[in-house]
């Protein structure tokens, strides 16, 4: 009988007792370079690093898978990951997602690139007129080019992502490619092209911000208080200089 009845109490324990929690899942796109990549297998880039640390500061172990960009909006919509890095603000991911609006985890500056020796300048939206102008699909370059684009001083064709963008612009098919700068300067570096493809000074867009984010659909108790966790991580990082000494191991500009 006695040991019927400690068979039954510890059968009753491991019934009640809480299930262990389980890491936080962040998911980044691995196309992103410099902000998140793969290199030699592991996950690496601005954005990872910044992520690493404030996790770090904040007493958060999580996570991190890298993916194509479409698999890991996709994962946000359906709540299959917790977190993601990083996004710009629109009104339908913010439907999707909670972003960490206190601090920004980069921001993004966009340019035109062409052809070297190419006679297209770039001071003003009228320089465009006639000409076609290539981006990665869903790319929102501002409203100042919507309303140019609006009003066909130019037209836009658009690519899956940027190396698609970029034979484009070798081949024709485009006048110039609107680009994240450091982006799409890392890809050219990389690919040995930095003096057939440069980019033009005035920028199209300047420092849009791009955050760390909650999805709202995964089932992660406690997202407020991760967010302000990290949110107060990234503040510090920022005002000690953290975050500059990370992004100086891969932009010459910090």
């Amino acid at each position: 009988m006695r040991t019927t009845l400690l068979a039954l109490v510890l059968t009753l324990a491991v019934l009640v007792a809480p299930a262990a929690a389980k890491n936080p899942l962040f998911v980044s796109n691995r196309d992103f370079a410099p902000y998140s990549m793969i290199i030699e297998g592991q996950p690496a880039g601005i954005d990872v690093e910044v992520m690493n640390e404030a996790a770090k500061r904040a007493g958060i172990t999580y996570d991190l898978e890298l993916l194509p960009f479409e698999e890991m909006i996709t994962m946000v919509k359906k709540g299959t990951c917790d977190g993601a890095y990083a996004l710009f603000h629109s009104p339908e991911r913010e439907r999707m997602a909670m972003f960490m609006d206190a601090v920004p985890v980069h921001y993004s500056d966009y340019v035109l690139f062409t052809k070297n020796g190419s006679d297209l300048v770039f001071t003003g939206y009228g320089d465009l007129k006639g000409r076609v102008i290539g981006r990665v699909e869903g790319t929102d370059l501002g409203k100042e080019f919507n309303e140019a684009l609006a009003a066909k001083t130019f037209q836009v064709k658009e690519y899956p992502d940027l190396a698609t963008g970029l034979r484009g612009l070798l081949t024709g098919e485009i006048d110039a490619y609107a680009g994240n700068i450091d982006v799409t300067y890392h890809s050219l570096k990389r690919m040995g092209m930095t003096s057939s493809i440069v980019y033009l000074p005035k920028k199209v867009l300047s420092l849009k911000p791009s955050y760390f984010i909650m999805s709202r659909t995964s089932d992660f108790p406690e997202k407020e208080l991760l967010i302000q966790k990290l949110e107060r991580a990234l503040d510090q990082m920022r005002k000690d200089g953290t975050y500059n000494k990370i992004a100086r191991r891969y932009l010459f500009r910090y």
